[in-house]
């Protein structure tokens, strides 16, 4: 787990270009510094710039690495949790290993393999191989996206180039990057409350889509896909009576090999079924002395720390219980803008980085269960999409207008039926996936944006995984091909390397998804009860008060927030005199919106956090 960053082409750099680029992610790999920097077949240089966080071979796993012959070089940011097992099949090829870390594994498969080699990892990475014989450099991303990079591409009068890091405000360092506003993101971040790739917030930068690698040589450069996740097909369903069985073998052993790590191991404990299967499972295995952590709002009465230290006491962990306010909150919001370099449309974003703070005193990789609920079927769009998506559009119409009808005696109260009632009353599919994330729909958009630049066409983006998918299946295909890696492996990321921990995800493993993948819907959601597959299967190893447990989330009093401390703070920063948004929103709409909120007449606080979150990114970026 570290942070790479470099370029390739253009060589009338500064010489100390690399090093501070890679000083801006120091956080990412406090432990050693590596640079190199090579001939390219377009000319100028690959230069390849690495900062460590030491996990596995700490002795032996310095970057840049070389391969033994010196053909290759790589800079490498993850972990390839089945090393052991590649390393195995190359010797068998012949394969010579100078190193026992992951690193040297990847240089040898891409000598056996070439580009088809990414698709063997299961693990998490971001890459750039260097080819010393081409004098081209292949650069590459895991199959979900888990490791972000973020590049740029123009040319001078050296010809083309590419810059290229972990982190967007470490290109901010190289004097080849601009720092732009992108106005297409802020249409997408209405529309879905973060920015779906492969833009970013800021013009010409992208990120590198999951599941691709970019090949840059003498002309230009081509990415290419190597990995199509498995729902886009059509399921295949197992033996009903083997399913359980079946997703606990093929779960075991990828929560075994991600417990591969030369230094201490903890995990991120909710109140919830999917961090307590990993810590029960953990336990299962033969792990003992495990570190938990959890957080929650200080006087919460339904806070997530009562249900995860019952937990942690029931299974035997070494349990941290962490409580927060919200100053704090407020406080770190421009940091954190600052490391992620796009707003923190959700608030529970700072609580991941408290908690990584916290566990960062005892150890350096963190379990934590994001890709359940979009592999198995966890949240409650999935559910009511289960029960209702399937009806026909007219008559999903009435129901959702009579359901605003029955919400609107008690908005607040009825805040989740509300956005139900959004979503089934949108007149198209993809409109109800913008109302199912609590975001502004089409009319309240172009109010919003009221012409001040012009409206941004929408990105295209995977509604659909084959045809004639069910509802469900379609939300998940959009769940993990982008709320998934643009919004919460992104922030995920983010938020752990902040911290210089890293974090790896047990059920976002290759095969835990084929898996998931041919299941049919009844496997994930059946009466009314969420992920059923992972309830049955790990009945067995945990307790009844969890399996039964309803989902929670990480809720905060956002809502209360912006009727009391936070309302003055909103109006200064948002609706004042020096406000950034009002150069592109109507802030007359954002000023009635927060005062029905105040009024308690409608719940607008998602709305109102995201329009707070954006104000403060664009000060720290643009101001």
């Amino acid at each position: 787990m570290c942070g790479i960053a470099g370029w390739i082409g253009s060589p009338e750099l500064p010489s100390n270009t690399l090093r501070a680029m890679c000083e801006r992610m120091a956080h990412r790999g406090p432990d050693s510094h590596g640079e190199a920097f090579l001939p390219h077949a377009g000319g100028g240089l690959a230069a390849l710039g690495h900062n460590r966080l030491s996990i596995i071979d700490l002795s032996g796993g310095a970057q840049p690495m070389k391969s033994h012959d010196g053909r290759y070089t790589v800079i490498f940011n993850g972990e390839i949790y089945n090393y052991l097992e590649l390393r195995d099949r190359l010797v068998g090829y012949g394969a010579r290993f100078q190193t026992v870390s992951d690193t040297e594994v990847i240089l040898e498969a891409y000598r056996k393999w070439g580009h088809d080699c990414f698709a063997e990892f299961r693990g998490m990475f971001a890459m750039a191989i260097y080819d010393s014989a081409t004098r081209e450099v292949v650069i590459a991303r895991d199959v979900f996206g888990k490791k972000p990079l973020f590049y740029t591409q123009g040319s001078d009068q050296q010809g083309p180039y590419i810059v290229f890091a972990s982190e967007i405000s470490a290109l901010f360092r190289n004097p080849l990057v601009e720092r732009r506003l992108n106005v297409s993101a802020l249409w997408n971040y209405l529309q879905w409350r973060y920015c779906p790739g492969p833009e970013t917030f800021f013009e010409g930068i992208l990120k590198l889509p999951p599941a691709s690698y970019m090949i840059v040589g003498n002309n230009g450069h081509q990415i290419a896909r190597y990995w199509t996740p498995p729902v886009a097909a059509e399921p295949r369903a197992p033996e009903p009576e083997h399913a359980a069985e079946e997703f606990l073998e093929i779960f075991d052993e990828a929560l075994r090999i991600r417990l591969r790590a030369d230094v201490p191991i903890g995990a991120f404990l909710s109140s919830g079924l999917d961090s307590s299967s990993i810590i029960a499972s953990l336990v299962h295995l033969g792990a003992s002395d495990i570190f938990t952590y959890s957080i929650g709002y200080r006087g919460d009465l339904s806070s997530e720390n009562f249900g995860a230290a019952e937990t942690a006491a029931m299974i035997g962990t070494k349990h941290t219980a962490m409580e927060f306010e919200y100053t704090d909150i407020i406080s770190l919001m421009p940091k954190l803008s600052r490391h992620q370099a796009s707003p923190l449309a959700e608030a529970a974003t700072v609580p991941i980085y408290l908690m990584s703070m916290e566990a960062s005193k005892d150890v350096k990789v963190i379990m934590s269960g994001e890709g359940v609920d979009e592999f198995f079927g966890g949240y409650p769009k999935h559910r009511a999409e289960a029960m209702l998506g399937g009806l026909p559009q007219p008559l999903l119409r009435v129901l959702g207008s009579a359901m605003l009808g029955v919400t609107a005696v008690s908005p607040n109260r009825m805040r989740r039926a509300r956005i139900a009632a959004r979503a089934f009353s949108a007149s198209s599919f993809e409109d109800r996936m913008v109302a199912w994330f609590g975001a502004f729909n089409v009319s309240e958009r172009r109010k919003l944006w009221a012409g001040k630049v012009p409206e941004p066409q929408m990105p295209q983006l995977p509604f659909s995984a084959s045809n004639g998918a069910s509802p469900l299946r379609r939300v998940m295909h959009f769940d993990q091909l982008s709320w998934l890696p643009d919004n919460l492996l992104e922030r995920g990321d983010i938020m752990t390397m902040a911290a210089s921990i890293e974090a790896r995800m047990p059920f976002m493993d290759i095969r835990v998804a084929e898996f998931a993948a041919n299941l049919p819907d009844d496997w994930r959601i059946r009466g009314g009860v969420t992920k059923r597959i992972v309830r049955e299967a790990l009945a067995s190893r945990l307790p009844n008060s969890v399996l039964r447990r309803p989902k929670n989330g990480f809720r905060l009093p956002v809502a209360a927030w912006f009727r009391g401390p936070l309302r003055e703070q909103f109006n200064d920063l948002v609706l004042g005199h020096s406000s950034i948004c009002s150069q592109y929103l109507e802030t007359a709409m954002v000023a009635d919106m927060e005062c029905e909120h105040f009024e308690s007449r409608l719940n607008h606080e998602k709305s109102l956090w995201a329009l707070y979150a954006l104000e403060i990114f664009l000060r720290e970026f643009f101001e």
